[in-house]
């Protein structure tokens, strides 16, 4: 038997066991995770941006005008939104294409810049007339509420 245990060997111990190279699955989930960071970071910019712009800010003015909207406000809230709408479109356009315009040639515009095409020509004549409508006089409301929604479609 010394025969036999004189041919065995020690074990000289293995070799230390390294993180790299990393197998293709580790690599794949590190690639997944960037680019999970990456699309995450991405959202937050752009919601961060649309927090501090201009089209949340007329959103919410243009919501605010359809809550408060009655038959006693429709006159002023009209104003307002003609207002509004003069607003987003410094905004969005020149203000030399845009800014001199009054009456059917401001509502011929609106259609023509409007993505929604929206019939402004013929449904905003409400726009251009209740400024110098009687101040006790009451507007409609359906057709208020028509163009608040959209003025809205046109800031989205």
């Amino acid at each position: 038997m010394t025969p036999l245990m004189d041919q065995l060997h020690d074990i000289e111990g293995l070799d230390a066991v390294s993180a790299w190279p990393l197998a293709i699955g580790w690599w794949v989930l590190i690639n997944c995770g960037i680019l999970l960071l990456l699309v995450t970071l991405w959202f937050l910019k752009r919601r961060f941006d649309y927090l501090r712009s201009w089209k949340r800010d007329a959103f919410h003015k243009l919501q605010a005008l359809e809550k408060n909207l009655s038959p006693e406000t429709s006159r002023e809230t009209v104003v307002l939104l003609s207002q509004y709408l003069r607003r987003i479109a410094f905004c969005s356009f020149p203000r030399k294409e845009c800014a001199g315009l009054v009456g059917d040639a401001w509502l011929e515009w609106l259609q023509k810049h409007d993505p929604k095409q929206f019939d402004w020509s013929r449904k905003g004549k409400l726009l251009v007339e209740s400024p110098y409508a009687p101040a006790e006089s009451t507007l409609p409301l359906p057709e208020i509420k028509e163009l608040i929604y959209a003025a809205r479609q046109w800031v989205c």
